[in-house]
């Protein structure tokens, strides 16, 4: 099928819908939408696929009509459309913007098992995130809430259940809090997760796709045993909505030669209802990786910004992940995630990637001969910058210890003669920490270290992505 016919096709069908629900005909405001897709097929820089640019239509007739459609544009039948806001969670400026463009909160599921109620509310679904409420209630939860023992009620709610959503990734803690409202104790969990995009299309590809929410108790005599599981319904609209903005060939990245970093692109920005994943590519010297990119947005040509989402303490970017979501060593490519999305906008005539700082990190591996019976405390050098410092070292009833001070223990991973530490404990109330090494006698032992090095610098960079 040509170009031409599907885009023809594709405002015929938006205007059929929009018919169906308006029966009214309104010349001018059908000349704007056919003018508004025009426009975008003018737009290769937009690799909108036939689904996609459904949606865009879709967006399109949102914005001009005062009240929103009734969801079939998004391929929501009337017993699949949500509510038409969150009721038990504020959500982030992601999920809020595709709330206020029209994107659907999908209905609610409840399931009742065992004298508890399970409740999904407030889920919205794209290809990269999703957002829900999980509310725990009933006969049950009243008997938890009327024990007397505050720690042992506390244990029970707070730290034996958790969700689970296969092996999708979950990002961050989901918070739970115990409330009474209206005469009812619930406990209520708000996850937060982010979709490996590859999983969600095998779950779209089932007959009648649904997303398998467990609660799991983690308390049961079979480990972490699946007490409840709650089928959430994915409507086609979850993996329609997508579309992926191609830099320009002809722009080039603005950098300092001099710096670590040499090179660095942006290959491609996938703009998704919630969220927008930009792919990077970089180059640095001496075996470094990319970290962090600080201050980290995307601009365009009116000055509109896209944050990074950042928690300002952890790498706000990963590195791309091999078939087994494997982190890849060495790799050059990283994902960034942005929001609010311009899934629902017009591409800017000019789009910028910013940043004033970065953060840079490799691995470093050393191999040193440890004396048993040298004179402590000693300091030993660790790659550019760090340094291990060994407080003691002593054999006792079978086991090697070397003591070190509780100052970021772990950052230096140890083993001698090839065996890791056993019974590694961390306390913030002790001074020292002992590692324990299962390792034959002896009066020299083969010590390797293990760590990260850290390099961080200003660098203002510019890297345009449109013209």
């Amino acid at each position: 099928m040509s170009d031409d016919r599907m885009w023809k096709e594709w405002s015929q069908s938006a205007k059929q819908s929009v018919r169906e629900k308006y029966p009214f005909h309104l010349e001018k405001f059908e000349q704007e939408v056919l003018t508004k897709i025009q426009s975008e097929k003018r737009r290769r820089r937009w690799q909108v696929t036939s689904w996609a640019a459904g949606a865009a239509v879709a967006a399109t007739f949102f914005f001009q009509i005062v009240q929103p459609l009734d969801g079939s544009l998004w391929g929501l039948t009337g017993a699949e459309k949500g509510q038409e806001s969150f009721e038990w969670i504020t959500p982030d400026e992601g999920f809020m913007h595709a709330l206020k463009n029209g994107y659907p909160i999908l209905p609610e599921v409840k399931v009742e098992k065992d004298g508890f109620v399970y409740q999904i509310r407030d889920a919205m679904v794209d290809h990269r995130r999703i957002t829900f409420t999980l509310l725990i209630s009933g006969e049950k939860m009243e008997e938890i809430a009327r024990i007397p023992d505050e720690s042992k009620r506390s244990e029970m709610l707070y730290g034996s259940l958790r969700v689970d959503l296969g092996e999708l990734k979950e990002i961050g803690h989901a918070p739970k809090d115990f409330q009474l409202i209206d005469g009812v104790h619930y406990l209520i969990i708000a996850p937060n997760y982010r979709i490996d995009e590859k999983k969600m299309r095998e779950f779209m590809n089932q007959t009648k796709p649904v997303l398998p929410v467990q609660i799991v108790d983690m308390r049961k005599k079979e480990a972490d045993e699946v007490v409840a599981e709650l089928l959430l319904p994915l409507p086609r609209s979850v993996t329609v909505a997508e579309k992926a903005i191609q830099p320009d060939e002809e722009v080039e990245a603005v950098l300092e030669t001099d710096s670590l970093l040499t090179r660095l692109k942006v290959n491609q920005i996938i703009a998704s209802p919630t969220v927008m994943e930009a792919e990077l590519e970089a180059a640095l010297q001496d075996g470094f990786e990319l970290y962090r990119l600080e201050n980290v947005k995307l601009v365009d040509g009116n000055g509109k910004e896209y944050p990074a989402i950042d928690d300002r303490i952890n790498e706000n970017l990963e590195q791309v992940r091999d078939g087994d979501a494997n982190r890849v060593q060495g790799s050059d490519k990283y994902t960034m995630q942005f929001f609010p999305s311009l899934f629902f906008e017009d591409v800017p005539e000019k789009l910028e990637l910013r940043f004033d700082e970065v953060s840079a990190n490799k691995s470093i591996r050393e191999n040193i001969m440890l004396d048993r019976n040298a004179k402590y405390p000693q300091s030993i050098p660790f790659g550019k910058k760090n340094k291990l410092n060994i407080e003691k070292v002593y054999y006792d009833k079978g086991k090697l210890f070397i003591v070190i001070p509780n100052e970021g223990p772990e950052e230096i991973n140890l083993r001698v003669e090839g065996q890791y530490s056993k019974d590694f404990i961390i306390a913030e109330n002790l001074e020292t920490v002992s590692l324990t090494f299962e390792v034959p006698k002896q009066d020299t032992y083969q010590l390797e270290m293990r760590g990260l090095e850290f390099e961080r610098f200003p660098l203002k960079g510019v890297i345009p992505i449109t013209d």
